[in-house]
C-alpha cells in the first residue's frame, strides 16, 4: 500500500477537493490531505503577538480613519449608514495594494492628472490613519498582513510535498508566500498556459521556467524543474448557443439542454449550470418543479418569511403605498408593533426597541438554520450599533439589517443532481455537459469595484491588475470550463437593452445567431391554453323597463347590449390587479375635490391654494397617476380663475353639489347624482363635470346617434323632484375651463322617450355591437374575441 498521508493537495475550491476525493475513492491507498488555497495560505503563515481583526471592528476602525475633510470627493458619504455600504470600495482598493505589494506612495510617483492627485492624497490619508489604528490596537487584517507575517514552519513540517492546482491568478503577496514555502518544503504546481493567462504565467517565467502557450505543466518550484508537459487538448464536441428576447425564457432552454445531455448518455451529476449573475437563481428556483438543481452558492432567503416581513415593515413605514399596506395585511404582521415602531422610526436608535423587533422576527421564522444564522448576524450588529457611539436613526438600522439579511444563504439540503454555480466555483473541476446562461454584456465580463479610484493607465504603471487583466482572467476561466466539457449549451438575452457578451466573439463566434427562439421553447415553461371565446347568441327573457337605469348603464346598453349583459345582469366585474390607471380614477379625484371645495366654503373663498390642498388630499395610491395629477393641478389653476370671473355676477350661486336622485319616470326607475346645480337669477344651471381631453358635444347633425344622456337625466330629475322650470344644461370642460351648453337638450329628450319605450321588452337578444371601435378599451373584449 502506497503511503500518501505526507502529501498535501491544494485546490482552488472545496468543490474541487470533493471532486478529487470522489475520483480517487476506489484507489487502494491512503488519501492525501486536502486544503483550499485560501486555507493553505492562512495556515502557512503566522502573526506574532497580534490577532486577526473581526469584521465589525474592522469597519469601525476604517470609519474612524475616514473621518476627514473632502471624503465626499471620493464619492463616499460620511453618513454611518451610507459608509457601511460604501466602505467596501476602500477595503478592496487598500486590499489590492497590499496583495500586489504596491506602496500607496508609489502611486504619487507616476505621472497623473491633478484630478487623481487630489483623490490619491485623500486615499493616502485614510490608508495611513487606518494602518496606524491597526498597529495601535495590535491587530492584523489583509491590508497590513504583508508587513506582519512569518512562515509557519511547524505547519509545513507535517508534509513531504505540497501539490498545488493553480487555476487563474496569484497575487504578488501569495506568490511571495508560495516561493518562500518552496525553500522549506517541496512545492509542485499544476498549471495551464494559454493566451488569456499570460500575466499569471509571467510570474513563473520570471522565476526561471520556460513555459509556452497551449500546454499544461506540472512544475517543481523547489528544484525549478518541469516534471510534465502536455499539449492542450479540447474535449468539446458540440456547442449550441441560443438567444431569447426574455431572460426568463432561458430556463426552457436550460431544461431542454439537460434532457438532451442525459439522452446522449451523460449522467445528471456530470452536468453543471453556470450563472454569471447569481440573482438568476431566485428565478430558476421558481421553475424547478422537477427538482433538477443543487445550488453551490446556497439558497437565497429572499422568499423566507423573515425577509418578507422585515422588508414589508420597512417599505410600509418608508413609503406608505397601497402595495405596502397590502403586504402588511398579507403577512399578518402585528399592527401594534408596527404602530410602536412608527413612533420611533425617525428617532435615534434605541437598543430596547431594536431588540423587540429582532425577537418578533425570530418568533415568526421556523427554519432552524435561518434563525441560527440570524442570531449570529444580530450578535454582530449588536456590537456594531451599541458597543460604540453611533448616531444613527432607527430606520437606518433596519435598512442595514435588511442589507445584511439579504446576504444570508441556506445550505441546499434537498438538492438535485445538476450543480448550479458561479464562474469561480468551476476552477479545477470538470463536467461533461456545461450550460451557461445570461451570456450577456450586462453580466460578462463581471465588473470589479477595485477599479473605482484609479484609471487603467495608472494601474498599469504601478503594476496593479487593470480592467483588461481582470477580463482576460474571466476569459481564461470560461475557456478552461468550455474546453473540458464534451457538450456546451449557451443562452443569452437579445433585445433593445441586452446584447450578447463581447466574449462570445472569441469563445464561440461561429455559434452566434441573433435571431431569437422564444416561440420554439415556450411550451416547456408554459402550458398552451387556448382562450375559449363565447360567440353564441344570448337571448334572455327579460323586461328591461323593470331594471333601474343610470345614464352610465344606459350608455353601455346603447353602445353594446352584450357588454350591458355581462356587467349588469351577469355582474362580472373588471379585475383590479394592474396598476395602470383606469379611466375613472383621475375624474373621481377631481369630482371629490370640487365637492369638498363647494360644500365646505363660500364661493368667494374658492382659490387655487384651497383647490390644490383638497386635490392633494385625494390619496390615490396608484403611482402611475402622479404625473396626471401634477398636470391636472395646472388646469385647476385656470379653472379657479374662470370660476372667480363667473362669480363676479352677484346673482350667481351654487345651489347643490353631488345631488342624488331616484324617481319613477313613465314606469322606469331612473337614478344618478347631479355633479352641481348653479342658480343665476331665476334660471337653474345643471352642470356635469368632464375631465376627458376628447370631449365632444352633440349637435343637431349628430344627436340622433348619441348614447350619452347624462344631462337629460339631470333635467328630468329636476323637473320631477325639484319643480324647476327654467333649466339650462352644461358640460363643464375642466381641461379647458369652459362651460359647453347642451344645445340639443329638447331633441335628445324626445329621443330618450323613444328609447324608454323600447326598453319595455319581453325578450332581448344581447348581441355584440357592430362598431368594433367601441371594443378597443372594453374590459370584456377578450371574452368576445374582439
Amino acid at each position: 500500500m502506497l503511503q500518501t498521508s505526507k502529501i498535501l493537495i491544494v485546490f482552488p475550491t472545496s468543490r474541487a477537493i470533493r471532486e478529487s476525493i470522489k475520483r480517487r475513492s476506489n484507489e487502494n491507498l491512503l488519501l492525501p490531505s486536502y486544503l483550499t488555497i485560501d486555507e493553505f495560505l492562512k495556515k502557512s503563515i503566522s502573526i506574532k503577538n497580534k490577532k486577526y481583526i473581526d469584521e465589525e471592528q474592522r469597519f469601525l476602525y476604517l470609519k474612524n480613519a475616514s473621518d476627514i475633510k473632502n471624503l465626499s470627493k471620493l464619492g463616499i458619504s460620511n453618513n454611518f449608514t451610507s459608509f457601511l455600504k460604501q466602505s467596501d470600495y476602500l477595503f478592496r482598493f487598500f486590499g489590492e495594494l497590499a496583495a500586489e505589494k504596491v506602496s500607496i506612495d508609489s502611486i504619487d510617483e507616476v505621472d497623473t492628472y491633478e484630478y487623481y492627485k487630489e483623490h490619491i492624497s485623500i486615499l493616502k490619508k485614510i490608508y495611513n490613519n487606518y494602518v496606524t489604528i491597526l498597529d495601535t490596537n495590535n491587530v492584523v487584517d489583509k491590508i497590513n498582513l504583508p508587513n506582519n507575517y512569518e512562515i509557519n514552519q511547524n505547519f509545513l513540517n507535517r508534509y513531504e510535498s505540497i501539490e498545488i492546482y493553480f487555476e487563474g491568478y496569484f497575487t504578488n503577496f501569495e506568490l511571495e508566500i508560495i516561493f518562500e514555502i518552496s525553500k522549506y518544503t517541496k512545492i509542485i504546481v499544476n498549471l495551464f498556459s494559454n493566451k488569456y493567462n499570460q500575466k499569471s504565467i509571467q510570474s513563473f517565467i520570471n522565476f526561471g521556467f520556460e513555459l509556452e502557450e497551449g500546454y499544461e505543466y506540472k512544475i517543481d518550484l523547489t528544484n525549478k524543474s518541469i516534471i510534465e508537459k502536455h499539449k492542450e487538448v479540447s474535449n468539446l464536441e458540440n456547442t449550441k448557443a441560443v438567444a431569447f428576447t426574455s431572460r426568463i425564457n432561458q430556463i426552457a432552454f436550460i431544461k431542454e439542454s439537460i434532457t438532451n445531455a442525459v439522452k446522449s448518455g451523460i449522467k445528471a451529476e456530470n452536468i453543471a449550470l453556470i450563472v454569471p449573475d447569481e440573482k438568476f437563481v431566485e428565478i430558476l428556483e421558481q421553475f424547478d418543479d422537477e427538482q433538477y438543481f443543487n445550488y453551490a452558492m446556497g439558497k437565497s432567503i429572499n422568499n423566507s418569511k423573515l425577509y418578507k416581513v422585515i422588508n414589508s415593515i420597512y417599505s410600509y413605514l418608508n413609503e406608505n403605498e397601497r402595495k405596502t399596506k397590502e403586504s402588511i395585511e398579507f403577512y399578518k404582521i402585528n399592527t401594534e408593533m408596527i404602530d410602536s415602531i412608527k413612533k420611533i422610526w425617525n428617532k435615534k436608535l434605541d437598543k430596547n426597541n431594536f431588540d423587540i423587533l429582532i425577537e418578533y422576527l425570530k418568533s415568526i421564522e421556523h427554519n432552524k438554520e435561518l434563525t441560527e444564522k440570524f442570531d449570529e448576524l444580530t450578535y454582530k450588529l449588536d456590537h456594531l450599533f451599541f458597543n460604540t457611539s453611533q448616531n444613527i436613526l432607527f430606520k437606518e438600522a433596519v435598512k442595514i439589517l435588511i442589507q445584511k439579511i439579504q446576504k444570508i444563504t441556506l445550505d441546499d439540503i434537498n438538492s438535485g443532481l445538476i450543480t448550479v454555480m458561479g464562474l469561480l466555483e468551476t476552477r479545477a473541476v470538470e463536467f461533461e455537459a456545461v450550460i451557461i446562461c445570461d451570456f450577456n454584456e450586462n453580466y460578462i465580463p463581471k465588473s470589479s469595484i477595485k477599479d473605482k479610484f484609479l484609471s487603467s493607465i495608472i494601474k498599469k504603471r504601478v503594476k496593479l491588475p487593470t480592467q483588461k487583466d481582470r477580463e482576460n482572467l474571466q476569459k481564461y476561466y470560461y475557456y478552461r470550463l468550455m474546453n473540458k466539457a464534451k457538450n456546451l449549451y449557451i443562452s443569452y438575452t437579445q433585445n433593445e437593452t441586452m446584447q450578447v457578451s463581447r466574449f462570445a466573439d472569441e469563445l464561440f463566434k461561429d455559434e452566434i445567431n441573433p435571431s431569437t427562439k422564444d416561440k420554439q421553447y415556450k411550451q416547456i415553461l408554459y402550458k398552451n391554453k387556448s382562450i375559449e371565446h363565447f360567440n353564441e347568441t344570448i337571448e334572455y327573457e327579460i323586461d328591461l323597463s323593470k331594471q333601474e337605469w343610470s345614464a352610465t348603464s344606459l350608455k353601455k346598453y346603447l353602445e353594446c347590449k352584450r357588454k350591458y349583459y355581462l356587467e349588469y345582469i351577469c355582474k362580472i366585474k373588471e379585475h383590479n390587479i394592474s396598476l395602470k390607471p383606469k379611466g375613472f380614477e383621475l375624474g373621481s379625484m377631481v369630482h371629490k375635490t370640487l365637492e369638498s371645495a363647494y360644500k365646505s366654503f363660500q364661493v368667494q373663498n374658492i382659490n387655487y391654494e384651497l383647490i390644490k390642498s383638497l386635490f392633494e388630499k385625494q390619496m390615490n395610491e396608484n403611482p402611475f397617476l402622479l404625473l396626471d395629477k401634477e398636470i391636472f393641478l395646472r388646469k385647476l389653476n385656470i379653472f379657479v380663475e374662470f370660476e372667480n370671473k363667473r362669480f363676479e355676477d352677484k346673482n350667481l350661486s351654487v345651489l347643490e353639489i353631488e345631488k342624488d336622485f331616484k324617481f319613477d319616470y313613465n314606469g322606469i326607475v331612473l337614478k344618478g347624482s347631479i355633479d352641481r346645480i348653479d342658480k343665476q337669477d331665476d334660471k337653474y344651471l345643471l352642470i356635469d363635470y368632464k375631465t376627458s381631453a376628447s370631449l365632444k358635444i352633440d349637435s343637431i347633425k349628430t344627436y340622433e346617434n348619441s348614447v350619452d344622456f347624462q344631462l337629460e337625466f339631470y333635467y328630468l330629475a329636476c323637473l320631477e323632484l325639484f319643480g324647476y322650470d327654467k333649466i339650462k344644461a352644461y358640460y363643464y370642460d375642466l381641461n379647458n375651463s369652459k362651460l359647453l351648453e347642451e344645445v340639443v337638450l329638447l331633441e335628445k329628450l324626445e329621443l330618450l322617450k323613444n328609447i324608454f319605450i323600447e326598453l319595455k321588452t319581453k325578450k332581448v337578444n344581447f348581441e355584440k355591437c357592430e362598431k368594433t371601435s367601441t371594443c378597443q378599451y372594453c374590459e370584456f373584449k377578450t371574452i368576445c374575441d374582439r
